[in-house]
């Protein structure tokens, strides 16, 4: 192991990360989630693998995003799949993080690329078979324009987790006069934000969605299958009790 691979890794391993990465030695990384908090990771990791193995049969020759890659844990696992993968992160110690033990673990198709993806606009270049977008829209205060973007930067699958305001609100609201009305397809709660945290989103305010607002919105986006991932029993409490989700979505 040469010098500069001797210092990251020493980085790494004096760095608390908000993942746990088994690294090459059979150490793991530091990571400052409680007990109690922790096993969302694995829970997620779980269900992204579920929807490849059931519907990505090819992932090997095929492309994949995560948006919103972090620290590059869900990169990673992608990595392991697919044939290239490209991380989209707003935060440059996260960046830098990633960066950092993607090298650490050898892993030579994967790249990560700064972008706010509350104002980045769509390039028809940047597109992927697959893309994944864990743990965001609920930091978002524009969270339909990501979720339009993500949408657009999909040719054919995506997987989106998040949590979501626990009331599905449907029905009618009044345009121009009483007997003019259009249908409500979902909510949005209104909560401040965390922009200066490291797993806050790039503003103090951000919008909760409904999750029939998200089953809505990726149909309208183009998605012809979508569905809402079960939790089984031992899964993560948020899952289980619907505050959390995760949902597939399939164009075609």
């Amino acid at each position: 192991m040469d010098q500069t691979a001797v210092e990251r890794l020493k980085w790494i391993k004096n760095r608390r990360w908000f993942y746990e990465f088994e690294l090459p030695d059979g150490t793991k990384t530091q990571h400052d989630l409680s007990p109690e908090v922790f096993p969302i990771h694995q829970s997620r990791l779980e269900k992204l693998l579920g929807v490849i193995r059931e519907q990505v049969p090819d992932a090997g020759a095929l492309s994949a995003f995560d948006l919103a890659s972090h620290e590059g844990f869900y990169s990673l696992a992608l990595a392991r799949h697919f044939k290239s993968v490209r991380g989209y992160e707003f935060r440059d110690s996260s960046l830098t993080a990633a960066r950092a033990i993607t090298e650490a673990m050898g892993a030579t198709n994967v790249e990560y690329v700064q972008a706010d993806l509350q104002k980045m606009e769509f390039d028809p270049a940047q597109t992927a078979d697959f893309v994944l977008l864990f743990g965001l829209l609920y930091h978002l205060e524009n969270p339909v324009h990501t979720l339009r973007l993500a949408s657009q930067m999909s040719r054919k699958h995506i997987l989106i987790e998040t949590q979501v305001y626990p009331y599905d609100i449907s029905g009618q609201i009044e345009d121009g006069a009483y007997y003019n009305v259009r249908p409500v397809q979902g909510v949005f709660a209104l909560s401040p934000d965390y922009a200066s945290a490291r797993e806050g989103g790039s503003t103090e305010v951000a919008l909760i969605p409904s999750l029939n607002a998200v089953v809505s919105l990726m149909k309208n986006f183009g998605f012809s299958e979508v569905s809402v991932l079960p939790s089984p029993e031992g899964d993560y409490e948020q899952f289980r009790r619907g505050s959390r989700v995760v949902v597939y979505g399939r164009k075609g």
